[in-house]
């Protein structure tokens, strides 16, 4: 026998029901940190990508609002002379 169940067999029901309430807790409270960590990271991730998307939608948006610059700047020297 090893040396787990010689402690589980020298314990009163009482022990053992305590100590496997015990682990229980522990391996549901590991479980949650585990998967708040892991949705913590899908988030972060889906945060990120977002702010890329708006980062290059804002790119995109300021090179064509300094082509429209450009144009009317254009236009108007032309106009002025």
């Amino acid at each position: 026998m090893n040396k787990i169940e010689v402690f589980l067999q020298n314990l009163n029901p009482r022990e053992k029901f305590l100590f496997i309430s015990f682990i229980c807790l522990c391996a549901l409270f590991l479980a949650f940190k585990i998967h708040d960590h892991f949705l913590e990271d899908i988030f972060q991730k889906t945060l990120v990508e977002h702010n890329y998307l708006a980062l290059n939608e804002a790119k995109i948006e300021n090179s064509h609002l300094k082509e429209i610059e450009t144009k009317l700047t254009k236009q108007i020297k032309t106009e002025e002379e």
